[in-house]
This record gives structure tokens, sequence and C-alpha cells, in this order.
């Protein structure tokens, strides 16, 4: 059975293209550094002694910031390509990150963390176009499952040395988070090429059925899908925003201990995501895993609820959100770089990362306000109940658009059957 699981495991890396490896190790780099953002909400409340309220209006900004460069972002990949986009983002992002542990007023940071959000933000939609760039329709989920798989590593390592180093000291996470930024920029400078991949042409062939070539603010059902993703992306985000503030306020944890429990879910996803992908692409629509995804995000903060010991109930939660994540991420993603082409590429990635940007300004200021009012119970059912509503969106979505063809399996996915990763 090992065998065999090892196996499968190893089979779904099979075809993925050497430019899309290169991609994702320069995004372990960026993400290994990615502290600040894991413990920001802590920092401003409990290093700066702002109010939980000033922390949810200050995080607004992040969010505003991360709409505007995404915008940004779409618009000058369409125009100077994704590879000057993100190598100059990396760069800005890293020296952003050493001006903001100077900060200390309120405006100030306010300002400080939209240019911050802005400047890192405009990397997202150069990225998702270099990873449709350098992918084949048959190895496009699980390329997007590579990326996110490096993003989770790093996401598994910055939250514990984010914890360590807050201990020593919270200039050290400002340090650290801007030079592997700059890092990551070097890399990407080394690693991989400015110009576009000649042998995979961006044409109709690469393309799911019912693309779309026309400006994305036109496609009325890519519209309502976008609206969608900033719902569930508000529910999903709490991760972030709330629920280190709840570990360190209700039940008392210290950042070591918040960090450790933080980095189960990118482990959870570095380890799970890949084979489970693997498992499950081409079984079923695209939207019907999201659906499963927005389940389990109902669970997850219903466990915080439940007459459970602090620690079973993070645990229920860490893994709950984790699964949802990896049913809802990179299926969410499949559907847009299958619905955008050619020239509107950088656009429709754009108005894909909108979604979460607007979710970066809702989400703080909905959980903050909802906390600050009546409390953290009070939040855990609204976000299940919101989570609810999405799914019913997505099945209304579902029922309405034309028809949904799972994309074939490629060769290397005839594999004999083999247990569910999830197992």
């Amino acid at each position: 059975m090992l065998f065999k699981f090892y196996r499968h495991w190893r089979s779904s890396y099979a075809g993925i293209p050497r430019a899309i490896w290169f991609l994702a190790l320069v995004n372990l780099v960026n993400r290994c550094g990615s502290m600040v953002i894991a413990f920001i909400t802590i920092y401003l409340t409990q290093q700066l002694h702002f109010s939980i309220r000033d922390a949810g209006y200050i995080m607004g900004f992040f969010g505003a910031g991360a709409l505007v460069g995404a915008f940004a972002g779409g618009k000058l990949t369409d125009r100077v390509g994704y590879y000057s986009v993100q190598l100059w983002s990396l760069i800005l992002n890293g020296v952003m990150l050493l001006i903001l542990m100077l900060v200390r007023d309120f405006w100030a940071m306010s300002a400080a963390i939209f240019l911050l959000s802005m400047i890192s933000e405009v990397f997202r939609p150069a990225n998702s176009v270099a990873i449709a760039r350098h992918c084949t329709p048959e190895t496009r989920t699980r390329s997007i499952s590579l990326y996110r798989m490096s993003v989770n590593l790093g996401w598994t390592i910055a939250p514990v040395f984010g914890g360590l180093l807050a201990a020593l000291g919270w200039h050290w996470l400002f340090w650290v988070d801007g030079l592997t930024c700059i890092f990551a920029a070097v890399m990407l400078r080394r690693l991989m090429s400015p110009k576009a991949p000649e042998n995979i042409p961006q044409t109709a062939e690469n393309q799911e059925p019912g693309s779309i070539s026309t400006s994305p603010y036109r496609d009325r059902t890519f519209l309502w899908f976008v609206f969608l993703t900033m719902l569930n992306a508000i529910v999903f985000m709490q991760i972030l925003w709330t629920v280190p503030v709840f570990w360190k306020e209700d039940y008392h944890w210290s950042e070591a201990h918040i960090g450790l429990m933080t980095a189960l879910n990118g482990l959870l996803v570095f380890l799970v995501e890949m084979p489970m992908i693997h498992r499950l692409e081409g079984r079923r629509p695209q939207l019907a895993y999201v659906r499963i995804g927005l389940i389990l995000y109902a669970l997850s903060y219903l466990a915080f609820n439940m007459p459970l010991s602090h620690f079973a109930a993070a645990l229920i939660f860490t893994m709950a959100i984790s699964f949802g994540e990896m049913f809802v991420m990179p299926f969410s993603s499949n559907y847009v770089f299958g619905r955008s082409a050619g020239m509107r590429q950088g656009q429709y990635m754009a108005l894909y990362t909108m979604a979460y940007s607007v979710a970066n300004i809702l989400a703080p200021l909905f959980g903050t306000q909802i906390i600050a009012a009546w409390g953290y119970s009070s939040l855990w059912y609204m976000l299940a109940i919101l989570a609810g509503v999405t799914w019913i969106g997505f099945w209304v979505l579902g029922r309405n658009k034309p028809a949904e063809s799972p994309a074939k399996n490629p060769p290397e996915m005839t594999a004999e059957p083999v247990a569910q990763a999830v197992s």
C-alpha cells in the first residue's frame, strides 16, 4: 500500500515543465520569508498597542493596496510582460518591508501597509500568466498545485521561524522577510529567461471549452465567479487576520505556539495537495470540488464553538480548512486559466486576483468588527453561514453556465488505482 502511494505521489509530478519548477523554487524562497504578514495583526496589537478596531482598519488599507496592485499588475503584464513585473515587484517589496519596521504612527502605518500590499500584489497576475504560458492544458492543474506546494512549504517554514524570531525581537522579522524578497528576485533573474516559451503556442487549442478572449469585464459568467471567489476568500482569510489573534487572546498561546499550529496548514497542503489533485483531476467538474472545499471551510470555523479542548478545536480547524483550501484554490485557478486567452490573459488573472484583494479589505474589517461587537463565537457562526451562501452561489453557477467538460486525463494519469491521498 505504501509503495502504491509512493508511485502515485511520484507520478503526480511527471511531465511538469522545468520552468514551472523554477517558478516554484523562486516562490519557495520568497514565501519562506513571509513572516511579517503571518504575524502582522499580532504585531499591531501587541507590539505597537493598536486596538483591535484600529488593526482592522490598517489591514483594510492592506486590502485596498492589494486591489490597486492587482489591477495595475494585470495591465502591466499585458503591456510589458510578466518577467519584468515579477522582478521589480520582488525587489521593491523587499525594500518596503525594511522601511515598514521603522513606522509607528497610525496613518503612516496605513500608508506603508497600502504601498507594501500594492507592490506585492502586482506580482500575482504576472506570476499567474507566467505559469499559464509555461504549462500545457494537461499539466495545468498540477502546475498550479506545484506552485501552491512551494507557497505552502514556505508558509510552513515562515510562521515557525517567525514565531521564534519574534521572541528575539520583532525587527528580525522585517529584516529576514525583506532580504528573502530581494534574494527571490536574484533567483528569478538567474533561473528564468525573460522570453516567453516558444514550444507552447498560446492558441485556442490550449484553452478549455468555453474560453473567452474578450474583456473579462464583459464576461458575465466570469464576473459572477469572481464575486463568489471574493466571498469564499473572506471566509478563508480569517485564518490570517483573526484566528491568530483569537489563539493569542482567548487561548493565551505564545507566538511560537501560534506559529507551529499555523505551519501545520502549510505542511498538510504541501504533503497532500499534489497527489490528491492528481487523483481527482478530470473526474468531476472543477466547481464541484470548489463546493466541497466550502463545506470544509464552514466546518472548520464551527469547530471553535464545539465543546472541545483548545488544542483539539485548533487541530480540527487547521485540518478542515487545509483540506478545504486544497479543493477550492487549485480548481478555482484552473477554471480561470481555462477561461482566459490571448492578449487579455493578464486582465483575467488580475480580476481573479482582485477578488482576493477586495477580500483583503473586507475580511479584516468583517472579522474584527464582529469580534468587537459580539465576540469570537458569533464570528465563527457567521463565517459558516457565509460559506453556505457561497456554496449555493457556486451551485447556481454550475447549473446555469454551459456544461463544463472535465479535462481528459493525460497519459501519466492512467496509473492503477491507489488509496486516496486524503486517507
